[in-house]
């Protein structure tokens, strides 16, 4: 562990270093994020001056469903980034390279790119939630706040094999691209109550890309909406769906032809 985290620091420190090296572009890229943020935001505010309720969740709710899709969305993209350089790294043979180092090349992959943005960005998320948290009008428990973050913890997992999944599509083939986007798109939804779907939609979007059990299950576990059997259910579906996902990763990696074959 100590030897993997020594790598991580110093691919952070680089990956710091190159964001830093161009501070307008940076600085222009972190405002435009702030921005679109704030106007999503100031969305929800407007439609709740005009209705008490968004599908039986009061403003503060909605809000708590924003801001959870917001922290498992950047809290991954600010730490390991790199997954979007692996389709340049397959197309211009760097892989190879990479299986060479005495490190796990899964391990690499994801976190060669470190986003300093996005680090400085989960502070006013944070910010943004806890005060959102202190605002809802439902008694909020230890067990809850355990359960929330418990579930955040089983999302990522979700996460990453989603990510290694489209990993091992980009080794047999490089149009994945386009898969990337769908999960992408598709990870937006979680930023609603998903009761504002129809009921095909959140099966959808529940058992076969997982979007709901990543956002809307930490957020109905803190509003005291989810029950103990969802709750394991999701633990369940991260375990095997991860699982899955490092199995199809062995079996790609024995299947990778390099540049030089």
């Amino acid at each position: 562990m100590r030897k993997y985290f020594c790598v991580w620091k110093k691919l952070a420190v680089l990956a710091i270093g190159s964001y830093l090296s161009n501070r307008i572009d940076a600085v222009s890229f972190f405002i435009g994020k702030i921005i679109r943020f704030s106007f999503f935001l100031l969305l929800i505010i407007t439609i709740f001056q005009l209705t008490p309720t968004l599908a039986g969740y009061t403003k503060y709710e909605v809000i708590l469903f924003f801001m959870t899709y917001n922290l498992v969305d950047t809290l991954p993209q600010a730490l390991f980034r790199g997954i979007y350089l692996f389709r340049d790294d397959i197309r211009k043979g760097n892989f190879d390279f990479i299986l060479t180092k005495p490190i796990n090349p899964l391990f690499y992959s994801f976190t060669r790119l470190t986003d300093i943005l996005d680090i400085i960005f989960l502070i006013p998320i944070i910010a943004i939630l806890i005060y959102t948290i202190f605002k809802l009008a439902v008694v909020i428990t230890l067990t809850k706040i355990l359960a929330y973050l418990g579930l955040i913890i089983v999302g990522q997992l979700i996460f990453f094999g989603m990510n290694i999944i489209s990993m091992c599509i980009t080794i047999f083939t490089m149009e994945s691209e386009n898969i990337i986007w769908l999960y992408r798109y598709s990870f937006a939804l979680g930023q609603y109550p998903p009761e504002i779907f129809s009921r095909a939609i959140q099966f959808f979007y529940t058992f076969l890309i997982p979007v709901m059990i990543i956002i809307a299950f930490p957020a109905k576990a803190l509003l005291g909406r989810l029950s103990l059997a969802w709750g394991l259910f999701a633990l369940v579906y991260a375990l095997v769906f991860f699982m899955f996902s490092l199995v199809l990763w062995r079996f790609s990696l024995k299947h990778y032809q390099s540049a030089s074959s």
